[in-house]
């Protein structure tokens, strides 16, 4: 039994309380945010005092427990958490110390209400500092499918659950494939993608609820892949232009955001809302030698982050170059933890920002056409030519033929060279030895890094090599969160990677943009889906079918094989146009007649 909550008729109260969140942040909730009141979907004895619940899925909410006829001094044991046990079980002592549980003892009063909401204590670290603030009509929720209750006096417990989310149509998008593995990958990354929205921006899962960059541009290309819902991605640009965090080349994410935003929506206002902003978001003015940024030494001036909207984040009071993380010698992991960057050697000139550098310029320059800037179009062209060359002539070795690290090292790690590959800094010849290179390393990068490594084999054709990473049995792989029982995507690909990982992470949930505008090939080739781009890439799948939802109506596409031979099906709205990669296979693309 599932209905929805008739949530805004709770506003008058909540308008009534904004000292627990901005002004801005209450709009977004009236605007979009949905609740559900829902029933276990199963109920089983495990003992003769308790019972087991479990809600089938994993949502960010609060436990419900109706209780009936209970006296004074009656009491009431309490489980509940997101992760099972081998048995299929709550699992009461889960690994790490961010995956869910709460046990609490109840003991009723005389004159207490008889119903009570779980979990009953906020947690201090994502409801403070620089955490997005949930309304107070809303309680404390948290991530959590499974329940156990146990009691042994004489009276009865209804269980139920309030779950919270922002406005998702569940059948905007949908994807069924040859592959089992893939398919289950898919339903994990879209339902991450819907119940993480409970603060209707993008935030880095339970652990903090804190907006990043880095979350927000895999959240914002996934969350198109599965639904048309763009309003998400806008809140959380809004957030993050004026409060960012502290890694140097998650400034450099946001043009990226803001172009995403205009080739999904074909909406200008946000390019023209923010684009001296944007203009300084390029770090220009950290720029020295060969027109190379740096963020070492004393470059950062208090002008630059006072126009970067930036103050000490995570007690940073300056940018600093990330590359992936955790980082090598993290204080959870240990110092012999290698990090998830392959070792990256940072240096004063580090080629990954730089690559960052160099994407952010092009983009600037098309921003620049867009509001008919001349001076600044010319300026950013030559300026990103201009980097390119210096990028090659500071970072790409002759000798072995691979991105190296930065200006002071001979180290050549994975994350050079995909990110250079991806951002096309590389030309054909240098190309040669850095996809073998690439490919050999398979997933030897974080989650978040996963993203850039994928589309850098679906850009250069790799289509083959990036279907055999999507639907990997490897620890270092999709499929092992859902072996591992997460209800959501994780954090990290492993707690022995991240010991304080979460399962509630959406920039885990690459797979969903991936398959759905690399494998399947469906994306905007001009702003707003005026006209499509269609370039499949299945690898080996021998039938896949997939919906995409666009403004302008549903985009869907099918893949079949028929005695050994492949053949694509796109159905298309009345008026879209779209662009056809060749292939070695029809491609038959129709418009629907309604």
């Amino acid at each position: 039994m599932k209905f929805k909550l008739l949530i805004r008729f709770a506003f008058s109260f909540a308008l009534s309380n904004l000292s627990i969140v901005c002004f801005g942040q209450e709009k977004i909730y009236q605007k979009g945010l949905i609740a559900f009141h829902e029933t276990p979907k199963a109920e089983k004895k495990y003992a003769p005092l308790g019972t087991a619940y479990d809600f089938g899925k994993t949502f960010f909410g609060r436990l419900k427990i109706a209780t009936t006829n209970m006296k004074s001094g009656d009491s009431i044991k309490i489980f509940m958490g997101e992760k099972a046990d081998g048995k299929g079980r709550l699992d009461r002592t889960p690994p790490g110390v961010n995956i869910r549980f709460f046990q609490f003892t109840y003991i009723k009063n005389q004159g207490d209400i008889d119903t009570l909401y779980f979990p009953n204590v906020p947690n201090k670290k994502n409801t403070s500092g620089n955490a997005i603030l949930l309304p107070e009509w809303m309680g404390i929720v948290t991530p959590f499918r499974y329940v156990e209750i146990e009691h042994s006096g004489a009276f009865t417990v209804n269980v139920s659950r309030d779950i919270f989310h922002y406005r998702f149509n569940d059948n905007a998008a949908s994807f069924i494939s040859s592959d089992t593995v893939l398919n289950r990958i898919w339903e994990l990354c879209k339902h991450s993608i819907k119940a993480t929205t409970v603060t209707g921006l993008y935030i880095d899962g339970d652990r903090e609820r804190i907006p990043y960059e880095a979350d927000a541009l895999i959240n914002q290309l996934s969350h198109y892949a599965v639904d048309s819902v763009y309003d998400v991605a806008r809140n959380t640009i809004d957030h993050l232009m004026l409060h960012p965090t502290w890694p140097t080349e998650w400034h450099l994410q946001m043009h990226q955001v803001i172009w995403n935003d205009y080739m999904f929506t074909g909406n200008t206002a946000l390019i023209k809302k923010y684009y001296d902003l944007l203009k300084t978001k390029t770090l220009l003015s950290l720029a020295k030698k060969g027109s190379m940024i740096t963020t070492v030494g004393n470059n950062q001036s208090k002008s630059l982050l006072d126009s970067l909207h930036y103050v000490s984040f995570d007690q940073k009071a300056v940018l600093k170059d990330i590359t992936d993380w955790p980082q090598r010698g993290n204080n959870l992991a240990g110092p012999e933890y290698k990090g998830e960057a392959d070792e990256f050697v940072f240096c004063e000139y580090n080629s990954i920002v730089n690559a960052y550098h160099y994407k952010s310029l092009l983009l600037m320059e098309q921003f620049a056409i867009l509001l008919q800037k001349k001076a600044d179009q010319a300026f950013f062209k030559q300026r990103a030519a201009q980097v390119k060359e210096s990028f090659t002539n500071m970072f790409f070795d002759p000798k072995t033929g691979l991105v190296r690290d930065g200006d002071t090292t001979d180290h050549s790690s994975f994350h050079a060279n995909f990110f250079a590959l991806d951002f096309g800094l590389l030309d054909e010849s240098q190309k040669v030895k850095v996809i073998p290179f690439v490919i050999k390393k398979e997933m030897a990068c974080s989650v978040y890094g996963s993203q850039f490594l994928m589309d850098a084999l679906y850009e250069n054709g790799l289509e083959k090599e990036a279907l055999a990473l999507l639907h990997s049995r490897k620890e270092r792989g999709w499929y092992h969160m859902i072996e591992v029982g997460a209800g959501m995507t994780m954090e990290a690909w492993d707690g022995k990677f991240k010991p304080n990982l979460d399962w509630n992470h959406a920039w885990g949930a690459a797979p969903a943009n991936i398959i759905a505008f690399r494998l399947m090939g469906l994306r905007p080739s001009k702003p707003g889906f005026r006209e499509i781009l269609i370039d499949p890439q299945p690898g080996g799948l021998t039938s896949a079918f997939y919906q995409l939802p666009t403004p302008l109506g549903l985009v869907t596409e099918s893949i079949t094989t028929t005695n050994g031979k492949r053949s694509v099906e796109v159905v298309l709205p009345q008026g879209m146009q779209y662009k056809l990669v060749n292939k070695d296979y029809p491609i038959r693309v129709i418009h629907r007649s309604y």
